[in-house]
């Protein structure tokens, strides 16, 4: 805004004694005649509010990007603050808003992602906000204030920080859980879980035992077989779909026989100095990804024809070797547990040094795995790549209206409002909530979505004097009941033991969104302010209608006649 100008209404004009030297005038509200009714502001004057996010990984710098750049005119009135209890920024995966056209590899590894996240946060200054090695502790809504009060630890030391919206941006993949195998901890041995991974120790010349054949587990197992010296032995306990449904080659345009292939210096110069040329890829690729979700329809033939694709392509990989098949290729549908590329897992089981089984681990002692055969596996090494405790509960008290506590809710069968929101929760909004889109498309794309719904929810809190909004019951069981019938139609919901379904084989699909990515975008393009409970600062829920003008008609670089359409 201008500096202070004298100005007053006269037959509707506004007379002023100042104006920029760019010709365009900002002048202040006007002075309106006193009603102890009205606002004197700006009609949709926002007011300041303190936004916390939980979490300084992916979600949380996108929502730095989104108060800072995106919609850069949210910084005049958000207050944002993001708490991470780790002592670094981390992330798993791209930003949409810096695509990167020098990544060595298509599947880049952890230490290269790593960097980019670090040097990404950097460049848009994302970390401007973020205060390491704060845990929160407990999140409480105050009614009376209409905000949550969070209690974050620093340095041994608590307090409490005040916010008008909590965002969390952990995601579900975050607190990583050890299996419940009798023994473990009597292992004298080194003993590591594949999410807390010790990069410093020597694993040469090793025997080890890695626990698990999902997503961490298949990357882990090709890695260690190539060491000098290790002898690698997975113990799983049924098989899962390892295969490309689009290979690299196809994505890249060009023929290449590796699982994994390395961009030349050709590439990665053409999409350094045309971009259009790496959005075009990253397009195609993803286009491509949205088309193939019908072959997640149960019973579909392009679920049948994926099934005998994928089985061919295993068996190719296992030298066709009849009992590594049996034992690794699954019987139930594509889909129905995450689908993994794995680039040389299943090949690193026709190498000499390279075991795996499916007989139950009975327990471990000092020196070996024992398995339900009988047999003895001595080893140096236990990697546990045995997943993440996939419950949705927060880690720490989140107490809402009616001390209801989150933990409690989402304890058996969660349930959200979209994935975003969680009923008794006011102003609550989460990242990868249940029933989220984290089975098909990309989930990087899914999350700016959802980035962007929270913005339209802050924008709305703001501008029309809103105390909470708060999910409908109503709408939370109307959602989740239609998304049931959704899913009985779907892979998700078939024969095999997933997480998706809480570790269960017959349970609800509690982690998967109902339909497609391009279902939930359109879903959550527009708040539905009809599926909230939403309660009001002033007694007049109208009154952001404020003096009955828009700042805009006092700024002469606005044009007002925009409307006019011919």
């Amino acid at each position: 805004m201008a500096p202070a100008i004298s100005e007053h209404l006269e037959n509707g004009l506004c007379h002023d004694s100042s104006t920029p030297a760019n010709g365009a005038a900002h002048h202040e509200a006007p002075s309106m005649p006193k009603s102890p009714g009205l606002n004197n502001q700006f009609a949709f004057t926002p007011r300041k509010l303190r936004v916390i996010t939980i979490g300084a990984g992916f979600s949380g710098l996108l929502m730095a990007h989104k108060f800072q750049h995106r919609f850069p005119e949210m910084q005049s009135y958000v207050e944002h603050t993001i708490f991470e209890g780790r002592k670094e920024l981390g992330g798993t995966w791209a930003f949409p808003f810096d695509p990167n056209p020098d990544w060595s590899r298509f599947y880049s590894s952890g230490t290269e992602i790593q960097d980019y996240i670090l040097r990404t946060a950097k460049k848009w200054d994302l970390d401007r906000d973020v205060r390491l090695n704060h845990w929160v502790r407990e999140a409480r809504w105050v009614d009376e204030r209409g905000q949550w009060r969070v209690t974050v630890e620093h340095q041994g030391q608590r307090r409490d920080e005040y916010a008008d919206v909590l965002l969390s941006g952990q995601g579900v993949l975050v607190h990583y859980k050890w299996p419940t195998i009798l023994g473990l901890h009597d292992f004298k041995g080194r003993i590591t879980h594949s999410a807390a991974w010790d990069h410093d120790y020597d694993y040469n010349d090793k025997r080890i035992a890695v626990i698990g054949n999902g997503s961490s587990g298949i990357q882990i197992v090709p890695q260690l077989q190539k060491l000098p010296g290790t002898d690698v032995t997975n113990f799983l306990r049924g098989p899962t779909w390892v295969y490309y449904r689009v290979p690299p080659s196809t994505h890249l345009g060009r023929e290449t026989d590796d699982p994994n292939p390395a961009y030349t210096e050709e590439e990665k110069k053409r999409w350094r100095e045309n971009p259009a040329e790496l959005r075009k890829m990253r397009h195609d690729m993803i286009a491509r990804t949205n088309k193939a979700f019908r072959m997640f329809v149960k019973g579909s033939d392009t679920n049948k024809d994926a099934v005998a694709f994928a089985t061919k392509q295993m068996a190719a990989k296992l030298s066709n070797d009849t009992r590594l098949c049996e034992m690794l290729i699954p019987k139930w549908e594509v889909g129905c547990r995450r689908i993994t590329p794995g680039p040389g897992y299943l090949e690193s089981f026709t190498k000499p040094n390279c075991h795996v089984t499916n007989s139950k681990i009975t327990h471990i002692s000092e020196g070996a795995v024992h398995t339900e055969d009988g047999q003895t596996h001595k080893v140096d090494v236990v990697v546990c790549a045995t997943g993440f405790d996939v419950s949705h509960r927060p880690q720490y008290p989140l107490i809402g209206l009616n001390d209801v506590d989150l933990r409690d809710s989402w304890d058996h069968e969660p349930e959200s409002y979209l994935s975003v929101a969680a009923p008794d929760m006011p102003n609550y909004f989460c990242m990868m909530g249940p029933n989220a889109v984290v089975g098909h498309g990309s989930l990087m794309e899914a999350l700016n979505w959802t980035g962007d719904y929270f913005c339209q929810w802050i924008k709305k809190i703001a501008t029309e004097d809103i105390k909470s909004a708060t999910p409908k019951k109503s709408a939370v069981r109307a959602f989740n009941d239609y998304c049931d019938e959704i899913h009985k139609t779907l892979v998700w919901s078939g024969d095999c033991v997933s997480w998706y379904k809480r570790g269960t084989k017959d349970g609800r699909v509690t982690a998967l969104f109902g339909g497609s990515a391009l279902l939930y975008k359109r879903m959550i393009e527009n708040v539905r302010a009809e599926d909230f409970d939403i309660t009001y600062r002033s007694e007049n829920h109208f009154s952001f209608m404020g003096n009955g003008f828009t700042a805009d008609e006092f700024d002469d670089s606005k044009d007002l006649g925009w409307y006019v359409e011919k």
